[in-house]
């Protein structure tokens, strides 16, 4: 009979039960059934485990850019905006905190009056507060993130837009990134097609799948170099706040080009639910001065002023 070690059975004797003909002849033939019956028991869920283990290990993450009803757009606005809304990230050129997005928008509902900057010499100061450096990827203190959607002739556009109390050289700034919609062939299924970023005075558009980082949420929020997920990281000039998908540290300081901006991931902030709101907060009629590019001017313009990428 198997030996017994404190209710675990000892499957050295079970197999010794199944390679030993006289111990096969001699025992009871039932209690041989139960031995072999136990021993393949045992041999399932260890292969069962192994497998699992493996799988854990070999199997990647698997990329989303999932598909939203044309539906959606018009009757829930609001979760489109959170399908695909950005991972922030902000860079500390020189020590010296940058200049944070805040509230366009003040506690009475009237506009926020922005401040002059300091040129390369404290480009944070006069505003909003960062939160605590702790690293790279410290979290940072939450802020807004505006959008609108537009209906175009092949696509709908959802922009985001940040909001900073002055850039390097004037009051008020309104930076943004649009997402390409496109839809799947002649379903009513929609996909994430294409990036727009705006820079200084112009933008870049990218393919949904070129972009370098991308994410489907919170669990997955560090990882890096992950395409095709549904959410961009963006990384913010950090004097100019032109918008990037990628990092740039060959210089510490604004460049001589709007792609040498300084930008890097010293704070992130992965926007949830309550901070992305539409804009409805923001009087298209307010004057944000040098700051032309604010979600009442973009809003109409967004479609034939802005190329995307041609489908492919």
């Amino acid at each position: 009979m198997a030996r017994q070690l404190s209710g675990v059975v000892d499957y050295k004797s079970q197999a010794a039960c199944l390679s030993n003909p006289a111990f096969l002849k001699q025992a009871k033939i039932s209690h041989c059934n139960f031995v072999i019956e136990a021993f393949l028991s045992y041999l399932a869920i260890s292969l069962l485990v192994s497998d699992l283990a493996i799988a854990s290990v070999i199997l990647p993450y698997v990329a989303a850019n999932d598909r939203i009803p044309g539906s959606m757009f018009t009757r829930d606005p609001h979760g489109v905006a959170m399908a695909a809304v950005p991972m922030w990230h902000f860079g500390c050129p020189r020590g010296m905190k940058p200049c944070f997005p805040g509230d366009a928008v003040q506690a009475d509902g009237s506009q926020i009056n922005g401040n002059d900057p300091q040129y390369q010499t404290n480009i944070g100061k006069g505003g909003d507060d960062t939160g605590g450096w702790h690293g790279r990827n410290s979290q940072g203190n939450p802020f807004p993130t505006y959008y609108t959607i537009s209906r175009c002739s092949d696509s709908w556009r959802v922009t985001y837009y940040l909001y900073f109390k002055h850039d390097s050289g004037h009051k008020s700034d309104w930076r943004w990134v649009s997402v390409v919609w496109w839809q799947d062939g002649n379903s009513d299924q929609w996909y994430r097609g294409a990036l727009l970023q705006s820079y200084h005075n112009g933008q870049k558009a990218e393919r949904w799948g070129n972009i370098q980082n991308t994410i489907n949420g919170d669990a997955d929020k560090m990882d890096q170099g992950a395409k095709n997920r549904n959410q961009p990281k963006v990384y913010v000039g950090a004097y100019h706040h032109a918008m990037f998908t990628t990092r740039y540290t060959g210089n510490d300081n604004a460049g001589t080009t709007p792609g040498e901006d300084f930008r890097s991931n010293d704070w992130f902030f992965l926007p949830w639910d309550t901070t992305v709101q539409n804009d409805s907060r923001l009087n298209p009629s307010w004057d944000w001065c040098a700051a032309w590019s604010s979600p009442g001017n973009m809003k109409g313009s967004i479609c034939s002023r802005w190329d995307a990428p041609a489908r492919g």
